[in-house]
């Protein structure tokens, strides 16, 4: 469990770097642009996003903490924490990594959306955190006796 233990570790600082980001320097002093500090706050909670589903997926031992991409675990996550959340965490990753990329001629991600994003990253972390039982997988149509009815046992 040391794994999780430094996992959380490691969201909780990520988060607090966001927070910093998002709070301090608003007056434009200092090295950082109000843009700068939105774009790192971005980067900041992407990667919290991410030591978080690493995290429930180690937690749940089942040798998936090993996967390098993160598309991949995102859709492992569907099994271990439920579709709804995987969806969540999948457009969110998606949203966070937009934001991330510069673009010489794009703005960067708005101050009010990195602060939306902050929330829900905050919340699903708190989710991820707390589901410790893998999800069922629904049972699909016809499958109730999957062998034929010669193979049957008797």
């Amino acid at each position: 469990m040391p794994a999780t233990r430094t996992g959380a570790d490691t969201v909780t600082a990520l988060l607090a770097t966001a927070d910093d980001l998002l709070t301090e320097g608003l007056d434009g002093d200092g090295p950082l642009t109000p843009a700068g500090r939105d774009r790192g706050a971005a980067y900041a909670l992407r990667i919290a996003l991410e030591a978080a589903v690493e995290a429930a997926l180690t937690a749940e031992e089942a040798g998936l903490g090993g996967l390098r991409s993160m598309r991949a675990k995102l859709l492992c996550l569907h099994h271990y924490a439920g579709p709804g959340r995987a969806r969540r965490a999948h457009a969110l990753w998606n949203r966070l990594s937009a934001a991330c990329k510069y673009h010489h001629d794009e703005l960067g991600p708005p101050h009010a959306q990195v602060h939306a994003w902050r929330a829900a990253v905050g919340v699903l972390v708190t989710e991820l955190s707390a589901c410790g039982t893998a999800v069922e997988f629904p049972q699909q149509r016809g499958s109730e006796n999957p062998l034929p009815a010669e193979a049957s046992p008797r």
